[in-house]
């Protein structure tokens, strides 16, 4: 194999691992002008968190602290005049789906999820908006092409309470879109959706674990 040759090949892998990189939804800035459902005061910005968007209580208990949890069921935010184009069936099925997502995630790493207010218990709300999910025919119809023309794109909020005192211990803003590179579903922009879903579900879930010393 001559240098030239093994030069060509480390470029081309390095692509492609970079590219892998882009199969999954991309997390975006929060726009400025996010309007946050609930009052902050009394949060502190946790910069680390970038380009996500996270308040949190000073001195609140971490997530070691809760065994339980409440989901409430999903609000969604329709200020958006494009949201006017979406299907309100297919918009209800995400709300439901984030809701599904995080509560089987939760049950099935063995904590409670019920309805009921009680010592060691957390309420957690969601508000989505920004939701997009154009047409994908552009990419049906480039389906040999390695990139997405199309993709879809959400904003979850989610507010972590005491469920007793009902006390504001944090709120979490993601947003993310769809990857325009390998996509593995070009043909449907809300699967873009819920997979930016799943991945809010599971990094709850996992962020519990983390916090039990799982």
């Amino acid at each position: 194999m001559n240098d030239i040759y093994k030069i060509s090949l480390i470029i081309l892998m390095l692509t492609f691992l970079a590219a892998l990189t882009a199969c999954g939804p991309k997390s975006l800035a929060v726009k400025e002008d996010h309007a946050f459902s609930v009052d902050i005061s009394g949060l502190e910005l946790d910069k680390s968190e970038a380009p996500g968007i996270v308040y949190k209580r000073p001195g609140a208990p971490d997530l070691g602290a809760y065994d339980r949890f409440i989901i409430d069921p999903v609000r969604i935010v329709y200020d958006d005049p494009r949201m006017k184009e979406l299907s309100p069936e297919q918009v209800g099925r995400m709300m439901q789906y984030l809701r599904d997502s995080v509560i089987n995630e939760l049950r099935d790493a063995g904590y409670e999820v019920g309805t009921r207010s009680q010592a060691g218990t957390m309420r957690i709300s969601f508000t989505i908006s920004g939701l997009k999910a154009p047409t994908a025919l552009p990419n049906v119809t480039a389906a040999l092409a390695p990139f997405a023309v199309s993709v879809g794109e959400v904003t979850v909020e989610g507010i972590f309470r005491e469920a007793v005192t009902d006390r504001i211990d944090a709120v979490a803003v993601n947003r993310a879109r769809g990857a325009r590179v390998l996509n593995p579903r070009p043909w449907t922009t809300w699967g873009d959706v819920e997979s930016a879903l799943n991945i809010w579900a599971k990094g709850i879930r996992e962020a519990v674990d983390k916090a039990q010393g799982r």
